[in-house]
């Protein structure tokens, strides 16, 4: 591709009739052949330049265990993501074309030692890492998207858009895919792999097979197992809202020795509901999730979760946000057999790119063992675009 970033148009040669001609022009004819030359070159530069688009995030936050769980504690985390996408179509190449780059740095303090809860209060739970996060190409042909590389497969495998403030983990990738298989590539580990959708009429069809090691995605990754996805949406009016459904499944493959640290040889599935509508200016959304996993070896069968969020019920506000939700994840062999949380937050924009995010959660029976916690949490977030 230098040839595009450097390429020159030559003048070519004259015979010795017309070379009279051009002496006679001389800074006519220069400067029509330098205009000439350098058309091309700036219009190249503006395409190219159009082409990149960039993001960073960054997040401070504080975790209280005020009470119950393991013990009283408060922690801290930090995390950074920065990314790169280079468009083909606006730099003039070819129509459809993406690559898209992703880099990942978190500072945790470790809550759950604490709390002691299995689903995760936060969504940087257990991590301290640094990482190339995502490296992908994405070709969107007519309805049809094709992505390959490096890739968090729930960043469209079971996601629902309606949770994505909340902060317990469930809320954006359910606990009987996330416990029972720690190797599924999600947030924030990513694995190599290759994915497709195509959507018509309301439905969008999504399949993909990942590798299946996420934590360690370059390490022989042809011998560590593999996950396969599939998943079918359905999204249109009903009353005066939009509603989407998804239903989905997976299926993890693993060799016998890596078993204890990336997951068994089992599967499951998942089925989301989402309903998003206006009332009195204010914009409303909620959200239904629930997941199963039965096979014996899965030491967590089944996960559900419920939320109402509510946008632009301040005039004053109109960029604050609110919302309840309660996450319910079983366990087998434990003396409660669940855990439950429940999670209230308000979003608040400081000024523009700046946000302050409180949230209170009450995790009942962390772990199906322990008692009751109280957790408080502080979230501020800037972003770059």
């Amino acid at each position: 591709m230098n040839d595009l970033y450097n390429r020159y148009r030559a003048c070519r040669p004259t015979c010795l009739v017309a070379l009279v001609l051009t002496c006679l022009s001389a800074s006519a004819s220069a400067s029509a052949s330098a205009s000439a030359s350098a058309s091309p070159s700036i219009a190249e530069a503006n395409h190219l330049s159009s082409a990149v688009s960039w993001n960073l995030h960054l997040s401070l936050e504080g975790i209280d265990n005020f009470s119950g769980g393991i013990a009283p504690g408060a922690v801290g985390n930090a995390t950074a993501r920065a990314g790169f996408a280079f468009n083909t179509s606006r730099a003039g190449w070819w129509t459809g074309g993406r690559f898209v780059a992703q880099f990942l740095a978190i500072q945790n303090g470790n809550p759950e030692n604490y709390v002691g809860d299995t689903q995760g209060v936060n969504a940087f739970t257990g991590l301290n890492r640094g990482a190339l996060y995502q490296l992908y190409y994405r070709q969107n042909i007519d309805n049809a998207t094709l992505r390959a590389g490096l890739i968090s497969a729930n960043n469209y495998f079971d996601s629902t858009g309606v949770a994505s403030d909340f902060l317990n983990v469930s809320y954006g990738f359910g606990s009987a895919m996330g416990i029972n298989v720690p190797g599924a590539s999600s947030y924030p580990f990513s694995s190599l792999g290759v994915m497709g959708s195509y959507s018509a009429d309301g439905w969008t069809g999504m399949a993909g097979i990942f590798e299946g090691d996420a934590i360690h995605p370059f390490r022989d990754p042809t011998h560590r197992g593999n996950m396969i996805w599939l998943e079918a949406d359905k999204s249109g009016s009903l009353g005066d809202g939009k509603y989407t459904v998804k239903v989905g499944g997976w299926r993890n493959r693993q060799l016998p020795q890596y078993q204890a640290m990336l997951g068994n040889d089992t599967s499951g599935m998942y089925t989301t509901g989402e309903y998003r509508w206006e009332m009195d200016g204010m914009d409303w959304g909620s959200f239904l999730e629930f997941e199963a996993a039965p096979n014996p070896v899965n030491s967590l069968p089944w996960y559900m979760g419920a939320g109402l969020r509510l946008k632009h019920f301040w005039a004053v506000r109109p960029r604050d946000s609110a919302g309840i939700g309660m996450a319910r994840a079983w366990l087998r062999g434990a003396p409660y057999n669940a855990e439950t949380d429940f999670e209230g937050y308000y979003s608040a924009r400081i000024v523009r790119r700046l946000y302050l995010q409180t949230d209170l959660q009450y995790v009942v029976h962390p772990s199906a063992i322990y008692p009751n916690a109280l957790v408080g949490i502080v979230r501020l977030h800037v972003t770059f675009s």
